[in-house]
């Protein structure tokens, strides 16, 4: 009989010690919550920079989607004019404007005049302009086309494999060519748009002004 008395009593702390281990999971964060939380924090800087910039994101860069909650971009690969690989988290520290392109995209070429001029007058160690091209055979035409065009203040970066595109258009981001990214200093996404724009526009200009300007207040 004692010990039919003591199984209800043991019976009853093991419910009650598992229904509290249960409200204590139950009250944690997910994993995916978890994780979310975690890219929101990284890319606080990213989200005032947004807001500041959601206003003037008109007339030649009106295109640009501002993002509601910036995520932290894939560290995406691709190669220098030397050959050597290079990462995106080697800007680290600089407002980029990230920008895929290849030769055979007429309004690629149409608009890389632009993106030049952008570098030449904005460039500095706080902003660069990251422009990729995604030819994928006779890999001589990028550098022709930037001497043919007198395009200068770009560097050639290069992804002959086209993953980088890839990767955006899996997740979503890259519809076509031309893609270009507004990227803040620690590797978020501010900005996204799908085709072409008058980059050396001052609407352009004051945007990426003001992007630059925000990541320096952070």
């Amino acid at each position: 009989m004692k010990k039919l008395a003591a199984f209800p009593r043991r019976l009853a702390t093991f419910v009650i010690a598992a229904a509290g281990a249960g409200f204590l999971y139950a009250g944690g964060p997910s994993g995916k919550e978890a994780m979310s939380q975690a890219h929101a924090e990284d890319c606080a800087g990213a989200a005032k920079a947004a807001d500041a910039i959601k206003d003037i994101a008109k007339g030649e860069v009106a295109a640009m989607t501002i993002s509601k909650k910036p995520e932290k971009l894939p560290d995406y690969a691709f190669t220098g004019p030397d050959g050597k690989p290079v990462a995106l988290s080697a800007f680290k520290g600089k407002t980029l404007l990230l920008n895929i392109w290849a030769t055979w995209c007429v309004p690629c070429r149409g608009e890389m005049p632009e993106l030049d001029k952008l570098q030449s007058e904005e460039g500095s160690d706080k902003f660069q302009v990251v422009t990729v091209n995604i030819d994928t055979s006779r890999l001589e035409r990028p550098k022709k086309f930037f001497e043919e065009t007198g395009v200068k203040a770009l560097t050639l970066y290069s992804d002959p494999k086209a993953n980088i595109f890839f990767e955006m258009k899996q997740a979503g981001k890259a519809l076509g060519l031309p893609v270009t990214v507004l990227v803040d200093p620690e590797g978020c996404q501010i900005g996204l748009m799908n085709g072409p724009a008058n980059w050396h526009s001052a609407d352009a200009k004051a945007l990426v002004s003001k992007a630059v300007e925000a990541a320096t207040l952070k």
